[in-house]
């Protein structure tokens, strides 16, 4: 059985918003709240609320450190609060009910539907629970007994580091945690000192935490992006010519290495072999100092790869330049999911150049499966479901599966039964720290989903490749 707390204020809104609240009430009964006692409850600091809005894309900050690399995290010790050392995983425990707490940035106090920018600032983490009640719903008729808390962070520091005081959340089984990576830090230290399962659910960044076997990072961060482009471009064109084409910008450059790296590491790859790199300067003149005329070889396919996404305007200008020299030669281009959402590039330039994206979500809107699950959201909250609710619903199900057929410490087997979803992969594999130890002795950093699908733009939208 389901039994639901809600954290949540009520609101006056849309039907779905009312709905949201109202379906936290489902359950007939609810389990008394844990208390945290004295000893266990970890040190809490209030630092000034941050105002700025839950993330989940990849940094686009020119001036940030190397995006490969791990942030140096000071952590207050190497023992977890519940006894033991919190690099060695606890036995796993079957239980007859979990305790799952989910803490999303719902921004409930400032919600106004009638206003584009609150309601967008909400609709991701209404969207997400949504389709996780819907998978939640699917569990418990399977027999599944879980007692849900549900909290909204507010995309605040201060408010997150309090929700962690409360017993409900500091001793649940599992934690669906924020999408802010500040946010995210703090529940990550609380799950490596209980040595609790923590879900982060929408953040794709690689530098949240280390050492810490018990975090769990649903989104593939980019370093699976461009080693899922490079699988499919060896793959698929043999043989070929690869550009890489970045603007000359430190933030860019920086993602070039992990493509000659995810090269490497290719089985068709020949030893040293490297792709072609072109850097785009800025003059002030829209990019119009763009050359690809000797990229270009008659008679060999040339695949343009472009990992970028923060300035549309530039993908615009490298596709119009590309496509002006192409003739009729063979040419694709690669690029990143966030070309999904461009509005001001014409469908001709992505039909043309046989565009592809990474992404993952392989959302298809004529499998019969979607179709249903989206009448289904639609009965319920009385909205249509974005990709969110999908991903929500696909994370919630395989998460509950596997904490029901592995027990409490379910993270360990992840990796041992990939999932595929309605609209979501599930392949997660361990992240080692490589920098300081020797690789046969190195701690597993966290654990991370590298499922990425190659889409291609066919019939007007974007599908799975071939």
């Amino acid at each position: 059985m389901i039994s639901v707390q809600n954290h949540l204020q009520r609101l006056n809104g849309s039907k779905l918003i009312l709905l949201l609240i109202c379906f936290s009430f489902f359950a007939a009964c609810r389990t008394g709240k844990k208390t945290v006692t004295a000893t266990t409850r970890p040190p809490i600091t209030d630092p000034m609320p941050s105002t700025d809005v839950d993330t989940i894309a990849w940094s686009i900050d020119d001036n940030a450190p190397d995006p490969i690399k791990s942030d140096e995290m000071n952590y207050p010790g190497d023992k977890g609060s519940k006894g033991g050392d919190s690099s060695v995983i606890p036995n796993s425990e079957k239980l007859k009910a979990y305790n799952i707490s989910v803490l999303f940035p719902f921004y409930s106090d400032a919600y106004n539907p009638e206003n584009d920018m609150s309601r967008t600032k909400s609709m991701r983490a209404i969207q997400l629970y949504g389709g996780m009640r819907l998978a939640m719903e699917k569990l418990d008729k399977e027999g599944v007994s879980m007692n849900i808390s549900v909290h909204d962070t507010k995309g605040r520091t201060d408010i997150t580091r309090s929700l962690f005081q409360q017993g409900d959340i500091y001793n649940a089984d599992v934690i669906f945690g924020p999408f802010r990576s500040d946010n995210l830090k703090i529940g990550a230290e609380i799950a490596q000192q209980n040595r609790r399962p923590f879900i982060s659910p929408m953040n794709p960044s690689d530098r949240i935490t280390r050492d810490n076997p018990y975090f769990v990072q649903v989104k593939p961060g980019l370093e699976a992006h461009c080693q899922a482009i490079t699988n499919h471009v060896m793959e698929k064109y043999s043989p070929v010519q690869v550009i890489l084409v970045v603007r000359d910008k430190p933030g860019e450059k920086q993602r070039l290495q992990l493509f000659q790296n995810a090269l490497a590491q290719n089985k068709k790859s020949q030893p040293g072999e490297r792709f072609r790199e072109y850097l785009v300067s800025d003059y002030g003149n829209e990019f119009e100092n763009m050359a690809f005329e000797n990229y270009i070889i008659e008679g060999l396919p040339t695949v343009f790869v472009i990992p970028s996404w923060s300035s549309e305007s530039f993908i615009n200008n490298v596709l119009r330049k590309i496509r002006l020299v192409k003739g009729e030669n063979e040419v694709f281009v690669y690029g990143m999911p966030q070309w999904k959402e461009f509005e001001r590039i014409s469908y001709d330039y992505f039909d043309a150049l046989n565009v592809h994206i990474s992404s993952d979500n392989r959302l298809d809107k004529s499998d019969t499966k979607i179709q249903n699950f989206a009448k289904a959201y639609f009965y319920k909250y009385g909205e249509a479901p974005t990709d969110d609710a999908y991903f929500g619903y696909d994370m919630t199900l395989y998460m509950g599966k596997m904490l029901i057929k592995h027990g409490s410490q379910f993270q360990t087997k992840l990796n041992t039964e990939p999932f595929m979803g309605l609209s979501t992969g599930f392949n997660f594999q361990s992240v080692y720290d490589l920098s300081d130890d020797d690789f046969e002795t190195a701690p597993i950093k966290f654990i991370e989903n590298k499922h990425v699908d190659i889409l291609q733009f066919k019939d007007f939208y974007f599908q799975l490749a071939d």
